[in-house]
């Protein structure tokens, strides 16, 4: 099962926060889950998504140099999903929280759980990808000598199948293979996008990353095994 709790967070006074805000995301999560603080540095693929702070749908980050204003008394919002029922049973009973970050108090509460079953698309031509955050893919690392990390800056379809299949053969019993090589290029192929170049920092470093939306369209026959995969 995979569980989702959503967040609400409200800053008693203005205050300035770090350029991605995620980073206030999973330091505030960290009072909820002691499994999480486990997972949160030594592990690859984690069994945790933590979203940005967001306004509404809006995600909160900095386009540019310096910090984001979150505004006092205003409500924002963040994500957290999970595979692990101990850390239901860590965050249910807190529910609250009021944490002081920045120099200011945040007041935060669980607004929602959610619990799903099962994780699935159904079958169709077309598929529409968003990349509501500036998005990196980074291609998988050669063995042979170290190499400074490579990311693109265009959903190149093979990375993205190797980034979602590396992550679920991390905590799925059922494997995916056979997804990641070129012959996707021909398969899963972009049809049509929208996509705009954003920077943002991480820490004192800029990086380049995009954001936006592909049209893609599968064209594996029906019933073939590379379609179900």
């Amino acid at each position: 099962m995979i569980f989702t709790f959503t967040f609400e967070v409200r800053p008693d006074r203005d205050v300035l926060v770090p350029p991605f805000t995620s980073k206030l995301s999973r330091t505030i999560f960290l009072d909820f889950s002691p499994t999480y603080s486990k997972h949160v540095e030594a592990e690859v693929y984690k069994p945790f998504r933590v979203t940005v702070v967001k306004e509404g749908n809006r995600p909160i980050y900095s386009r540019g140099k310096g910090f984001v204003t979150l505004k006092g008394e205003k409500v924002y919002n963040f994500a957290v999903s999970t595979l692990l029922q101990e850390v239901v049973e860590e965050v249910i009973p807190k529910a609250s929280l009021t944490k002081e970050l920045f120099n200011a108090k945040f007041r935060v509460e669980m607004a929602n759980v959610e619990i799903r079953n099962e994780l699935g698309v159904e079958d169709s031509r077309l598929y529409k990808m968003y990349f509501n955050t500036p998005t990196l893919l980074q291609p998988p690392r050669p063995k042979f000598r170290k190499k400074e990390n490579r990311f693109l800056l265009f959903p190149y379809v093979p990375s993205i199948f190797y980034s979602l299949s590396s992550h679920w053969n991390r905590f799925m019993s059922e494997k995916i293979v056979g997804v990641t090589g070129s012959k996707t290029l021909y398969y899963f192929r972009e049809v049509d996008y929208e996509l705009n170049p954003v920077s943002t920092f991480y820490g004192s470093t800029p990086t380049r990353g995009f954001v936006g939306w592909v049209l893609f369209e599968l064209r594996a026959r029906r019933n073939s095994k590379l379609r179900q995969i």
